[in-house]
């Protein structure tokens, strides 16, 4: 067997592990440049806060494992979020609340993946329109009004803002969801046929697999994901917000990309999807202990993921991404 020479291997270890080693360099300048980025609370506080953004980007993962893309999760993340709010405000039924709001999810996704894998919509355009109509039911029904809850159980307020021992249960929850989408995309015939259809997806359809089906699939999980989102941020806020989901389009789509560059061959992954998490959430919180101003956060993950992704693409791997 051929000797790996030192080019090549720096080559695999900078392709498979580039960015975790630079999400490791962040957080050790992040530890020595502020005084309280190295504490427990902080460290909690930021899986709190990542808690959200890794459930909508887990689901967001299956649609870019299957070669897709979608647009709609911001916007579709905010009308969840009212509805949710609205039921709860005029019904008071939690269990009825969260049904409702995951088959808006799904109802959502199996949309985005019948216009995208049936019809044969661009992803981009499908998912885009369908996120605008979302926006405009979301303004149309509270005039950009925030919905405010009078009284909420504390069953409701647990969600977003419970703890378990010293742990907060966004996080808990967080990790379950983590746990079953590495099951599912590492250890099924689900998960191996996704990636087959991202891979190559002519070569699928001659493997018998029913690329159009799995394909509207990962678009309902990444409704569903958008759902559970929505129902631990309205717990989170209090409230229903109608811009409250705008920021997790461009944050998802950082933390997929950076996924992509991590853990596999240009493949977005579950435990990607983490680490980019982390790292986005870490970046966030050390520039503003570092009293950044907050429009450098943009920037900076901006130029995060085009450094990661052009890393890689140097380094000799291709992303399997299609829009």
């Amino acid at each position: 067997m051929k000797k790996m020479g030192k080019w090549e291997f720096f080559r695999m270890i900078t392709r498979k592990y580039g960015t975790t080693i630079a999400g490791i360099v962040i957080f050790i300048g992040f530890s020595f440049t502020t005084k309280y980025f190295l504490t427990t609370h902080n460290f909690l506080l930021m899986l709190k806060q990542m808690s959200m953004l890794t459930i909508i980007s887990l689901g967001f993962t299956f649609v870019m494992a299957a070669g897709g893309f979608d647009m709609s999760i911001g916007f579709v993340t905010g009308l969840i979020n009212v509805f949710f709010a609205s039921i709860l405000l005029h019904t008071g039924n939690l269990p009825l609340a969260i049904l409702i709001a995951l088959l808006i999810g799904s109802l959502v996704g199996l949309t985005n993946g019948a216009l995208a894998a049936y019809i044969g919509l661009p992803d981009f355009i499908a998912t885009f329109a369908i996120g605008s109509i979302a926006l405009g039911i979301d303004m149309m029904y509270t005039g950009g009004n925030p919905v405010f809850l009078q009284n909420p159980s504390e069953a409701f307020l647990f969600i977003g803002q419970g703890y378990l021992g010293p742990v907060p249960f966004p996080v808990i929850v967080m990790f379950a969801v983590l746990i079953m989408a590495l099951i599912v995309l590492n250890r099924t015939k689900l998960g191996m046929r996704i990636y087959a259809i991202g891979g190559n997806p002519i070569a699928a359809l001659y493997a018998g697999i029913n690329v159009k089906f799995y394909r509207l699939l990962t678009f309902i999980i990444s409704g569903l994901s958008v759902a559970a989102t929505s129902v631990v941020l309205t717990s989170r806020l209090g409230s229903g917000q109608p811009q409250a989901g705008e920021n997790y389009l461009l944050d998802a789509i950082s933390v997929c990309f950076l996924s992509t560059t991590m853990f596999g061959e240009g493949e977005p992954t579950g435990e990607g999807v983490f680490v980019g998490a982390f790292i986005i959430t870490m970046l966030n919180s050390g520039l503003t202990m570092l009293n950044v101003a907050y429009y450098f956060q943009y920037i900076t993950k901006g130029i995060v993921v085009i450094l990661a992704v052009t890393s890689s693409i140097l380094m000799g791997q291709k992303l399997q991404v299609k829009l």
